[in-house]
């Protein structure tokens, strides 16, 4: 690829003070590289990147960005992180739901995920996903808890299973007693 070329913008000494004045880290490196492709133009995009250590792909995108929005360019990020707003309520909303479920469940009704979803369902309007009910019951501190299932016949054996421990913790008692001089 030729070499690199920026839009006159700002002048070197307006982009140094961005970059000084800049809170951001990510930012910061941003206008670094805005400041190398204006103050030393006409080098490859491999010298930049190997100037700056730093990819040539990242080169070429913040110099598309530079150039199509100007000094504000930072502003206009959108890689990285949350493009849109994807949550199908509000905070509020989904603490409302789950408030309403919470006090059906202190009636004696068993809590149960299906329920939840077609709940969220009717609030919402059409189908989640199942990762979409995890994660609001993890937004708000919700936690997956049910008895340790047991065999229907295990309550019958509780008795041999004590008498066993009784038998077996006395045998090895005693074996202690006799193995210590």
């Amino acid at each position: 690829m030729g070499s690199l070329s920026i839009e006159p913008h700002l002048t070197v000494v307006q982009i140094r003070e961005r970059m000084y004045s800049c809170s951001n880290g990510h930012h910061a490196s941003y206008w670094q590289i805005v400041l190398t492709l204006s103050s030393s133009p006409g080098r490859k995009a491999k010298a930049y990147a190997s100037l700056l250590g730093c990819s040539e792909r990242k080169l070429y995108r913040i110099r598309a960005l530079y150039n199509k929005e100007g000094a504000d360019f930072t502003n206009k990020l959108l890689w990285g992180g949350r493009r849109q707003a994807r949550c199908l309520m509000s905070f509020e909303q989904e603490e409302q739901l789950l408030q309403t479920q919470f006090t059906l469940a202190l009636q004696g009704e068993v809590l149960v995920a299906k329920q939840l979803r077609k709940a969220v369902e009717n609030k919402v309007g059409h189908s989640v996903s199942e990762d979409y009910l995890w994660d609001l019951l993890q937004r708000h501190g919700w936690s997956k808890k049910a008895p340790r299932p047991q065999h229907s016949k295990a309550a019958a054996s509780k008795d041999k299973q004590e008498a066993f421990k009784k038998k077996h913790l006395n045998d090895s008692v005693q074996q202690l007693h006799r193995q210590s001089p």
